[in-house]
């Protein structure tokens, strides 16, 4: 199934040491691609500790997915930094912004770090905003420019896991009765509770942990403590405790939640999310990631975007619409009868073909009618022995292509190249190991030109490690038809390793030889 058009969402673990990628299948409502690299953040300032390290792990998991670099992306963040405020409701949008920026500027965390703002409305006068340092958001921005990955928004994991929720059916009663319910998110350094009615947040609350680590029963009394002050004289029909925290037990802290009848617990870990490597996990990704992928399929669900917006005037932005649309009809009416003009010419061309293929049909026939039996086997023999000595110096240059291209980071195990018939493209499967996928997909090119089909792609991609630490990526270079088939098959010519030129692998390296 092509995946060029199936949105893609990169969700940044609360625990701050995963990044995740999520692709769905709305055609079908299935998760199609869900993998997760390891990757380490400054758990306190939001800051990427690695630029280069996060460019590789993002461009990783796309060919390690085989997912285009041009499919669409919403990247979710860990959310750190929530409140509410009340603001005169006659306020613009730049006034509101203005505001709401000085507001945040006043905490401790932004006091030497710009936020980058965005906020929703809970009613006339009260608004629910959220911040993120801007340089860390301008930082992934450049990343994904970098990439050429279309980013379509980019969301703070707080409100990516409420849409999580509603997409997955934990909360379909509630939303569709509009009832009241209530979130409870715990991290290793934070607590986040928010009280909805459906799918509107009615009242909030976010808070740092202050306890240590060697301290867990301190910190689910916190908790508990937060959460009970929160929650007073408030009745709701369902409490959904999500707990992304690595050291916090959730049966130690339901035991202190006694008074909530309709209670669903989903735990965000190593054991139970298939995206960080478990084979028997309860869920295949995590709510964060899912609700990255839905940014744009509930709007009537609060969300927040944080991408940097240019300051461009609004209506100057909809007259340049306006006319990029007029001439873009100019131009397809343009285009139009162009395409009228060269299907005409085709015609008389076709035309003029069919009427020379008749005339030669026409010859052939008298010509093979003068022709006797052993003349015509004598030439067939000849044609066949022209077919299997072309096809011999097909397999010899991509031999020898494939040899000259091998490059230092990239060992190969088996070479297969095989012919089902004479007058039929080459069958080819080349299996090795590499340090770098992009080293592998830039073979693709020379050895696709070097074919008559040119159909050969990148196959089985995935990450191992070898007995001393390596890290590396096994592959398959393999013809499109050939792995549905299960790979290159039929009589021909077959060559292994040992006879190919290429790199010799690095002292300790997986796989070994040439």
């Amino acid at each position: 199934m092509s995946s060029k058009k199936l949105p893609v969402s990169i969700n940044v673990f609360p625990a701050l040491d995963y990044v995740e990628l999520i692709q769905f299948d709305e055609r079908s409502g299935e998760i199609e691609k869900v993998s997760a690299l390891p990757c380490q953040f400054d758990a306190v300032t939001r800051q990427m500790g690695d630029r280069d390290l996060m460019v590789q792990t993002i461009r990783d998991l796309y060919n390690m997915n085989r997912i285009p670099f041009n499919s669409p992306a919403v990247l979710v963040l860990p959310s750190f930094f929530t409140r509410e405020i009340e603001l005169p409701a006659e306020f613009s949008r730049e006034e509101l912004r203005f505001a709401l920026v000085s507001e945040a500027e006043r905490f401790y965390v932004f006091k030497k770090a710009e936020p980058q703002i965005d906020w929703i409305n809970l009613d006339e006068s009260r608004l629910l905003y959220s911040a993120f340092p801007k340089a860390e958001i301008e930082r992934y921005m450049k990343i994904f420019q970098e990439l050429r990955i279309p980013l379509l928004a980019i969301e703070l994991g707080y409100f990516s896991m409420l849409r999580g929720l509603v997409a997955t059916g934990a909360v379909s009663t509630e939303v569709e009765n509009a009832s009241r319910w209530c979130a409870l998110v715990i991290s290793d350094n934070s607590f986040f509770a928010c009280i909805q009615d459906g799918v509107k947040i009615i009242r909030t609350a976010d808070a740092p942990l202050s306890v240590t680590e060697d301290d867990d029963q301190s910190t689910i009394q916190e908790i508990h403590q937060d959460f009970e002050t929160f929650t007073e004289h408030e009745v709701f029909n369902k409490l959904v405790v999500v707990n992304n925290s690595n050291r916090i037990n959730s049966d130690d802290l339901l035991c202190r939640l006694t008074n909530v009848a309709n209670l669903i617990l989903i735990e965000q870990n190593g054991k139970t999310l298939k995206s960080r490597g478990s084979m028997e996990a309860q869920f295949p990704c995590s709510l964060e990631g899912l609700g990255g992928v839905f940014y744009k399929q509930f709007p009537e669900m609060s969300g927040l975007n944080f991408i940097l917006e240019s300051g461009e005037d609004v209506a100057g932005i909809m007259y340049y619409k306006k006319e990029a649309i007029k001439w873009l009809l100019v131009c397809n009416g343009v285009v139009f009868l162009v395409c009228l003009l060269i299907l005409g010419v085709l015609s008389l061309i076709t035309l003029q073909k069919d009427q020379e293929r008749d005339m030669l049909s026409k010859r052939a026939s008298q010509l093979g009618a003068s022709i006797n039996a052993e003349q015509l086997n004598d030439v067939n023999r000849k044609k066949y022995i022209k077919k299997v000595v072309d096809q011999n110096v097909k397999v010899n240059n991509f031999l020898v292509k494939l040899g000259s291209i091998v490059q230092k980071d990239i060992w190969l195990e088996t070479v297969q190249v095989a012919v089902a018939k004479a007058d039929q493209p080459l069958l080819v499967q080349v299996d090795g190991k590499a340090l770098n996928l992009d080293q592998v997909n830039s073979m693709l090119t020379p050895l696709n030109n070097n074919l008559q089909n040119g159909d050969l792609e990148v196959a089985n991609a995935a990450q191992a490690t070898s007995a001393d630490g390596q890290a590396y990526f096994t592959w398959s270079i393999q013809n499109k038809a050939a792995a549905n088939a299960g790979g290159a098959s039929g009589s021909g010519t077959s060559q292994t390793p040992s006879a190919m030129p290429g790199p010799m692998a690095p002292p300790g390296a997986p796989g070994g030889g040439h």
